[in-house]
């Protein structure tokens, strides 16, 4: 308990710090727009490993082995695409948020589209970060589920709302470094303790637990999600320069990959430790905490936590200034914290209620992934080089978002892809010359 307190005590602290200097929206949204390569990185690794994928990972790696790397693999991909064709023409636009550069690059009508599609997405996902965290807090302090919620829930709210993107952005260093030390120490002990050899093993890019279709789904959709992301965009729109922002995305895609790596390690040398059809999910939280001191299993549960937090403050504060800025039309860093704590007191309303309503408000993120990602990656690509048809764009958007509802309410993942490709394709017509009419 003590050291669960100090450790929220930290993050608080560093937003108190930052509250005392008294910023401006632009300071409180987008850190005053003078990070670094460095911190830029570090902290989109920090937001992108999180405890799904940590615990995902791990579990499938021992399932299916080498292909579960594709799980953040493909994330580091779609980073790598960003850091290479967009990045820079993110951090160029000089907006505050995604939805404020569909704006800019397209119409006024798609900029509210996107920002009443990714709201609720990141609202929900901040519902399932609250959830994971009062898990990993009842592992490590032994209150109940039900204090740990609402405490973690206070915890990463109160933080955030304090200093906003700064203080997200510094504590990121922090929590990704214990991120970092704790999948290291799990890696050492599993390593000693596993009689399985890495070089024995198949470096397989698909099998039959991973066969190509999902392959194709994580790059397609998981991947096209790190290509274009509201929060990520958040870290770019921080950095000093443009070439802070590209450099920043490309270190963000080599932690990525390096962290994927370390974790299917991990997951590999737990086939020596448990037997065959041992449940996915407990191979980070059980078995591997088996083989390694009380102190060792202490920091790799706090490790969890901090993949946790370092996705769910980002979650809140782009959805709150999104809310602000694109649905009120303001840059009112007061009301932004206002919103901040009514998002964060409906996330923590939704986590207490059950997973039916947490599952269908999650659907809004495949709505984002089938309606936005595409339009907005043709029109960054598009911006200063040729005109864009903003109703085909906008029809792009709705025509790709509702079949991500059709995605989302039947499970299959037919309709992803041709949610994705619909909109890509009216994406593309939305750059062919228009015809004007001819003169009589």
């Amino acid at each position: 308990m003590t050291l669960l307190a100090l450790y929220f005590a930290l993050f608080i602290g560093m937003g108190v710090y930052e509250y005392a200097k008294r910023k401006d929206f632009e300071d409180f949204a987008v850190a005053g727009r003078h990070r670094g390569a460095g911190v830029v990185g570090v902290s989109i690794v920090a937001s992108c490993v999180g405890a799904s994928a940590t615990i995902g990972m791990t579990g499938l790696a021992f399932s299916a082995g080498t292909p579960a790397f594709w799980w953040l693999g493909s994330g580091a991909a779609g980073l790598l695409v960003l850091g290479s064709l967009l990045a820079a023409k993110v951090r160029k636009s000089g907006v505050c948020t995604l939805p404020d550069m569909a704006e800019k690059f397209i119409s006024p009508a798609t900029r509210r589209l996107t920002a009443l599609i990714i709201v609720p997405a990141w609202a929900s996902i901040l519902a399932a970060q609250y959830i994971a965290a009062a898990k990993a807090a009842t592992a490590l302090s032994g209150m109940d589920y039900s204090t740990a919620l609402m405490a973690c829930a206070a915890a990463i709210t109160a933080y955030t709302l304090l200093g906003g993107q700064n203080s997200i952005m510094k504590s990121d260093v922090v929590q990704y470094g214990l991120v970092a030390a704790g999948l290291g120490l799990a890696l050492y002990y599993t390593a000693t303790a596993s009689p399985v050899s890495l070089t024995d093993m198949d470096l397989q890019w698909t099998n039959e637990a991973f066969p190509m279709s999902k392959w194709t789904y994580f790059m397609l959709i998981v991947g096209g999600s790190y290509v274009v992301c509201p929060m990520l965009f958040g870290r770019l729109f921080s950095a000093r320069t443009e070439r802070q922002a590209r450099q920043g995305a490309l270190f963000g895609s080599a932690g990525i990959a390096l962290s994927a790596v370390l974790i299917v390690c991990i997951g590999l040398f737990a086939r020596g430790l448990a037997p065959a059809g041992t449940d996915a999910d407990s191979i980070l939280t059980q078995v591997v905490p088996s083989v390694m001191p009380a102190w060792a299993g202490t920091a790799l549960i706090f490790a969890l936590l901090s993949a946790i937090v370092s996705s769910a403050d980002s979650c809140l504060i782009t959805a709150a200034t999104i809310l602000e800025h694109d649905l009120i039309g303001g840059k009112s860093t007061a009301r932004c914290r206002l919103l901040m704590l009514g998002i964060g007191l409906g996330a923590l309303v939704v986590a207490k209620s059950g997973g039916s309503i947490l599952s269908l408000l999650l659907a809004a993120n495949d709505i984002y992934v089938c309606g936005v990602v595409a339009p907005m990656f043709v029109a960054i690509l598009a911006w200063g080089k040729r005109p864009i048809n903003p109703r085909t764009m906008l029809l792009a958007m709705l025509a790709g978002g509702t079949l991500g509802i059709a995605a989302a309410w039947t499970g299959l993942k037919l309709f992803s892809f041709a949610g994705v490709g619909l909109s890509l394709a009216l994406s593309t017509a939305a750059l062919l010359p228009q015809r004007t009419p001819a003169k009589a």
